[in-house]
């Protein structure tokens, strides 16, 4: 018999984090003793606090039943505490927040996935981050929308305008501007006059914004916190933000965080989730609401940046000690570097076909872009070492590598040996 599957299928690439992945096992099958920085999953625990709460609430009968499909209301009502607290969203002076604007996600990648089920038919013209977390442009292509790309390069300041990038027939197109700060996969932070005149850009085009909040909580310098889009004025009129528990709270396999922003928006989220899946489980997002609500919550995000700090001031010294470029982040845990001169050039074809897609014809010097892939997979097959290529992330990735400070600490200097070496051969 043959399985033939949905032609919609073939749009959908093989997953960046996925190859990845792979790579690393098919290097260890060769007996290389790998490392790897490549992919953002934090190596520490949870806080055993917050663990604690987990079980008291797994213990609790009547815990273990189908969960509503929006979500629990204790986690909505924390939640809104949370972000009023963290990103001064809500309150007396900030736009008016209640349950209705508030849902519980599986986690920032289903709701990014099934946001784009809401929002996009085949045909629709979505804005997105370039580079950027690859579930953007891969929904996108699943649902048979047409892309256009913002660059989040060192050309626009990491800050990219649709109103000077964009055609006037794009700009009345656009159905969804997909915004994601602090950036994956640069790190980098956006104003709150950038993101009160994207907020107005949207207004006047009838567009929706979608922000990816999912590294707000970890960021290196307390005069330059992120900023939440909701906090602009309007942004209630048109935007709607995912927060993940994920990095933040060091539980990526826990799933769970939340949405919050126009209560349409949730409406639409609300229905596609109920007809897709059965909600996050109960005891978690108790244990979440205590601990969001918890007088230690603070101080163990205080303790969870120095730690980020910490590593990303190691890193960034030897980077320097070898002479490697890179954009120090403001936040989130990467670091995005240029690839070192000695690095294979991106070869005559594959430079044409990158320019004529609408990447760029240069590196961010100006001189010939080098070719990320190549680099990376050399870098793997001869010392063991994993990173993030930058063209996996988008056109304009080419040119760059991404490291991962969710890396033990003892596996970070190996991984620093490593790349020393090779950037020296």
């Amino acid at each position: 018999m043959s399985i033939k599957l949905a032609e919609r299928l073939e749009r959908l690439p093989p997953y960046l984090f996925a190859r990845i992945d792979a790579a690393r096992a098919a290097a260890q099958a060769r007996g290389l003793d790998t490392v790897s920085m490549g992919i953002g999953d934090p190596d520490r625990d949870p806080p055993q606090w917050i663990r604690e709460l987990l079980c008291e609430e797994v213990m609790r009968s009547g815990n273990h039943r189908y969960p509503s499909y929006k979500g629990h209301p204790r986690l909505h009502e924390a939640a809104l505490r949370y972000v009023e607290r963290s990103f001064g969203v809500g309150g007396p002076a900030g736009p008016a927040l209640g349950l209705p604007n508030v849902m519980t996600t599986i986690g920032s990648k289903e709701g990014i996935a099934n946001l784009v089920t809401v929002l996009v038919n085949p045909g629709d013209l979505i804005v997105m981050p370039d580079p950027m977390y690859p579930v953007f442009g891969t929904m996108g292509k699943l649902f048979g929308a047409e892309v256009a790309a913002l660059p989040v390069h060192p050309s626009t300041g990491f800050m990219p305008h649709p109103g000077e990038l964009l055609s006037s027939e794009q700009a009345a197109r656009a159905r969804v501007l997909f915004i994601n700060y602090p950036h994956n996969p640069t790190g980098q932070l956006a104003s709150q006059e950038y993101l009160q005149e994207l907020v107005d850009w949207a207004r006047a085009h009838d567009c929706i914004i979608v922000s990816d909040m999912a590294y707000g909580e970890i960021f290196f310098d307390p005069a330059r916190k992120p900023t939440s889009v909701l906090a602009c004025d309007g942004a209630l009129d048109c935007a709607i933000e995912l927060h993940s528990f994920s990095k933040s709270f060091n539980m990526t396999g826990w799933r769970v965080g939340f949405a919050v922003g126009n209560e349409a928006l949730i409406g639409g989220l609300h229905r596609v989730k109920s007809n897709i899946d059965s909600g996050c489980f109960d005891a978690i997002q108790l244990a979440m609401a205590r601990a969001l609500d918890d007088p230690r919550c603070d101080p163990f995000l205080d303790e969870n940046r120095a730690h980020y700090k910490a590593r990303l001031d190691k890193v960034c010294s030897a980077l320097d000690s070898m002479g490697v470029k890179y954009h120090r982040p403001g936040a989130s845990i990467f670091i995005w570097c240029e690839l070192p001169g000695n690095a294979p050039l991106l070869d005559s074809e594959a430079a044409a076909a990158l320019a004529a897609a609408g990447g760029p014809s240069a590196d961010a010097h100006g001189a010939p872009l080098h070719d990320s892939f190549a680099w990376c997979a050399g870098l793997l097959d001869s010392t063991g070492l994993v990173v993030g290529p930058g063209a996996g992330y988008g056109k304009w990735g080419e040119g760059f590598f991404r490291l991962s400070l969710s890396t033990p600490d003892e596996d970070i200097d190996r991984a620093i040996e490593k790349l020393r070496g090779f950037v020296a051969g």
